[in-house]
């Protein structure tokens, strides 16, 4: 690996959005639950921006959804050297382009694309320069999975269109029985996201699904069923990486939890 290579900042998530079909009781529930802020900023071109803050980091944003029959969801952003071409291949590829690139003054340019599995992720360059990689915290997001009904077309897709590269491992599913996953890693070697088959009981349509990084995922997972949150996947381990549980918000919008497992000393 050479030192350009090593540190290439592309092809990684660096914000997400959530579309909500009820921002208020969406900010209800993340508040309560990961202790986020949430705040009105105003930006240009755009208005009021809810912008979702984690401890000393912002790390996303609320946006009222009102189109007829598509639910709340999340949106990951990943960074690229160039949202117009990024866009173009992505339409190309199999894709369908939702919103054309667009700038955000003073924030950047991102376009809203869909892989040829139905999945929707926004390409984003930053008007500051690259993001550079930071370590995720507690609060903030840290992995990003692809659950998707073709992981052979998207896996073709991604890796012709970012900087990725995919390796394949085996781990068992949410019944205990095993099943392929598939690691995007990006040229410096860290994990640029993850890719698994739509397990075949789910009745939703393929999308990214966002970690969120936690203390403690079992507290946290009874908490989100209080708050009114559904469980698809109560808390489990993966030995020697962590645990996770997989929900829908309130409001429909799918999230997971994840908790690093402890490391011997």
């Amino acid at each position: 690996m050479t030192e350009e290579t090593a540190n290439v900042p592309n092809g990684r998530f660096v914000w997400h959005d959530l579309m909500s079909t009820d921002p208020a009781a969406s900010e209800a529930f993340y508040k309560a639950l990961f202790g986020w802020n949430v705040n009105g900023v105003p930006m240009e071109g755009i208005g009021t921006y809810n912008m979702i803050r984690a401890g000393e980091s912002d790390i996303g944003g609320i946006i009222p959804l009102d189109q007829e029959g598509v639910p709340s969801h999340w949106i990951g952003y990943i960074q690229v050297d160039d949202v117009d071409a990024t866009s173009e291949k992505a339409a190309s590829s199999g894709g369908q382009t939702c919103v054309p690139p667009t700038d955000i003054p003073n924030v950047g340019r991102f376009s809203v694309v869909t892989d040829p599995s139905g999945a929707v992720f926004s390409p984003f360059q930053s008007a500051q320069g690259p993001i550079p990689d930071a370590e995720p915290t507690v609060g903030a997001f840290c992995w990003d999975e692809l659950l998707t009904n073709d992981p052979e077309a998207c896996a073709s897709f991604y890796t012709n269109l970012l900087p990725w590269r995919q390796e394949t491992m085996e781990m068992a599913d949410a019944q205990g029985n095993p099943t392929a996953y598939h690691m995007f890693k990006r040229p410096n070697d860290a994990g640029g996201a993850g890719m698994l088959q739509m397990p075949g009981e789910a009745e939703a349509p393929s999308h990214w699904l966002p970690y969120v990084m936690v203390e403690d995922a079992d507290a946290t997972a009874a908490r989100a069923k209080e708050l009114g949150a559904q469980c698809f996947v109560e808390p489990r381990d993966i030995p020697g990486m962590g645990r996770f549980a997989v929900f829908a918000d309130p409001t429909g919008a799918h999230f997971a939890i994840w908790k690093h497992a402890e490391q011997p000393a």
